[in-house]
Order: structure tokens, then sequence, then C-alpha cells
């Protein structure tokens, strides 16, 4: 397969199994808007999981991101 070619089968796996969406709901998707809302996915479970491995919650999160931003 060439670096050109879309992967369907990948945007449809994703979308069933890590955005909810069913393969129809995908498929009428823009690669655009697609790539934005898997991003968003993406960033969301980087945080959730790092809360998760680091036992902090969203409010300890948030004092530990103001104090860094008062250390500058």
């Amino acid at each position: 397969m060439e670096d050109s070619e879309i992967n369907f089968e990948w945007f449809k796996f994703i979308g069933r199994k890590k955005l909810a969406y069913t393969d129809k709901e995908t498929m009428r998707l823009t690669v655009r808007q697609f790539m934005r809302i898997y991003n968003i996915y993406k960033d969301d479970y980087d945080m959730e999981l790092c809360l998760l491995l680091n036992r902090m919650t969203y409010q300890k999160a948030k004092e530990e991101s103001e104090k860094s931003q008062e250390w500058f």
C-alpha cells in the first residue's frame, strides 16, 4: 500500500472502537473532521491515563498547573 492511500478500515475501526460511532456515522465524516475528533479523543485519553497513573484528580492537576505557571 502506498503512503497516499487512505486505509478506510482503520477509520472504521477507530470510529467504532474508540469513538463509539457506527461505521456509517464514521464514513460520513470528512478526513479533517475525523482527525479533529480523534485528536481530541487522544488528548483526553492521555490526560485521564496520566491522572490515573499519578493518582491525581482534576482539581489536583489544576493546582499543580497553577503552581508551575506561577514559577514563570
